[in-house]
């Protein structure tokens, strides 16, 4: 080779630089952060929720609670208001709430030990005693709903609901003549009342009273015909 061409710059491909490599732990730490922004938004939004007083709160599970009962799903309604009542054990109207969800799940013991808590927090809450004479009647526990119903009728003693529902307890008694003087009464507050009608026929035609029971019979059906 001449000393010419030793001298002149040779023709060379450069060998291509090898990729920068990312460190694997920069890769995973990457991953880590998308995550993160993701976690830190549920986070802030749980951060909001605490932030809520508990006015907010029970606000919020009410709004729930009417929704869930709106759309008829008792077993939501029962779990948004016992929410409700662990956070104001107070409240006696959130305990009847509650009690007729329970009623409406056919939780019974459940619905009588909410209307109780009612009336211990309101002991004129006439509502509750008569949801509670309601369920010891459909218990078949009479004497026990002639107490409480009692007690709903000295708070309220012009409901025909209350009369009516005494006359049945008392009718089941065997103890007839209060059971009319119930009827007779509830029939005073709302003449067009059909169930105490027909109740009271049968428990007249019991002791013998077979033209009072007729003329009983004769207004239920009057009033079956007017409601056609």
């Amino acid at each position: 080779m001449d000393e010419n061409s030793k001298n002149q710059p040779q023709d060379s491909e450069e060998e291509p630089k090898p990729a920068e490599k990312i460190p694997l732990s920069f890769s995973i730490r990457w991953s880590i952060m998308q995550l993160g922004g993701a976690v830190a938004d549920l986070v802030d939004g749980y951060k909001n929720m605490f932030k809520m007083g508990p006015t907010d709160l029970k606000g919020m599970y009410l709004k729930r609670f009417e929704a869930a009962d709106a759309q008829g799903e008792v077993w939501k309604c029962i779990r948004w208001m016992e929410k409700v009542v662990s956070m104001d054990p107070e409240d006696p109207d959130a305990f009847y709430q509650l009690g007729i969800a329970y009623e409406k799940n056919k939780e019974l013991d459940a619905a009588i030990k909410a209307y109780k808590q009612v009336i211990k927090l309101k002991s004129d809450h006439a509502k509750a005693y008569y949801r509670t004479g309601v369920l010891y009647l459909a218990r078949q526990d009479y004497k026990a709903a002639v107490e409480v119903l009692k007690k709903a009728i000295k708070i309220k003693p012009d409901s025909e609901e209350i009369n009516f529902r005494l006359g049945m307890a008392h009718d089941r008694l065997q103890e007839h003549e209060k059971a009319i003087s119930f009827f007779s009464r509830a029939v005073e507050i709302n003449p067009n009342f059909l169930k105490v009608y027909k109740n009271m026929a049968l428990t007249y035609e019991m002791i013998g009273k077979h033209k009072e029971a007729l003329g009983c019979l004769k207004r239920a059906l009057e009033l079956e015909e007017m409601s056609v």
